[in-house]
């Protein structure tokens, strides 16, 4: 039998499972804290959601295919409507439900969560006049508490970052407020050198200060950062990036990040949409990727903390873990 995955099975937040645009007209296979669900859109554009494997002989409804509003299994002809409901064949009569999951499209995503229980809102955030510069999805083959634990510390963009990080960690200013359900770090310092290219673009000049502060919230797990740049006069430079990342655990060693990324509109009309909000999207997704890539190199993948080893930029890990654990995870028999 297959092990059970260390995350809560049918999570109650709302988690964004994939990009609207990738749903056509065939459905789509995906996990969530080690189910595989099924994303399929009706007819008339409904999305529905289900638990895999079919409920009459186990072929999985993801070799099935869309007729009007049912999803149709491929092995023997039943069909699943978003809620569930089943119509069998051979026993039109007959009353079953399969398990289904509540569905939610917004944002260009489509997001899922349990079934159970009152359809809760939505997250939300504000773009604060910002313009959406686009989404971005990263798969990282490391547990969701390592994924997090990386993206809640700014040590390492001295380091591994190429573009979005400070020149010494050293000399960041480090201020940690803690909430009930939310973590909030604020840091300022020396921003590191990068390419002339992109201190025109973003107004930075030599000797700004690069600020990245962020809030972190549990549920669903979440993280939203402000990045600016301030000049040595404490004048703030009128570019600035906000960030709206989401983690979503697929199952034990594999976390999905969601991305939207906002920015001003740095070029009049549709230039900025046709080419500053691209350059924008992918100079952010190349440092995501490195992020990505120090994730996929660890060599040890135990998600346990020691405190001794931690610095003084460090201690919103043992915070984050306090309040992950009981949105997230379960106690395995």
């Amino acid at each position: 039998m297959r092990p059970s995955c260390r995350y809560r099975p049918g999570l109650r937040h709302w988690h964004p499972l994939l990009l609207s645009r990738e749903l056509g007209a065939r459905p789509v296979a995906r996990r969530l804290a080690g189910q595989v669900i099924v994303v399929f859109r009706t007819a008339s554009g409904r999305v529905g959601a289900v638990a895999e494997a079919c409920s009459h002989r186990r072929l999985s409804l993801a070799v099935g295919r869309v007729e009007g509003e049912d999803l149709v299994c491929a092995y023997h002809g039943w069909r699943f409507d978003p809620e569930g409901a089943i119509r069998c064949p051979l026993m039109p009569a007959q009353r079953q439900r399969h398990q289904a999951f509540q569905v939610c499209e917004a944002h260009g995503l489509i997001w899922v969560r349990e079934a159970s229980g009152p359809r809760p809102p939505l997250p939300r955030w504000s773009a604060d006049g910002l313009a959406l510069a686009g989404t971005v999805v990263h798969h990282v083959r490391a547990p969701l508490e390592l994924t997090l634990d990386n993206f809640t510390e700014v040590e390492h963009t001295s380091t591994i970052h190429q573009v979005f990080g400070f020149a010494d960690p050293r000399e960041i200013r480090h201020r940690l407020e803690l909430e009930p359900g939310a973590t909030r770090v604020w840091n300022n310092g020396p921003q590191k050198w990068f390419l002339p290219l992109f201190n025109g673009l973003i107004d930075n000049r030599p000797g700004d200060c690069f600020a990245n502060d962020w809030v972190t919230t549990f549920d669903p797990l979440l993280t939203i950062y402000e990045q600016t740049w301030i000049s040595p006069k404490g004048k703030l430079r009128r570019f600035r990036l906000k960030v709206v990342m989401f983690f979503v655990p697929l199952d034990d060693a594999l976390t999905q990040l969601v991305t939207l990324i906002y920015s001003p509109k740095v070029l009049p009309g549709p230039l900025h949409r046709l080419l500053a909000a691209p350059i924008i999207r992918a100079v952010t997704s190349r440092e995501l990727n490195l992020d990505v890539w120090a994730l996929e190199h660890l060599a040890d993948l135990d998600t346990e903390l020691n405190p001794r080893s931690l610095g003084p930029l460090d201690r919103v890990l043992m915070e984050n873990r306090r309040r992950l654990e009981p949105c997230y995870l379960r106690e395995l028999v």
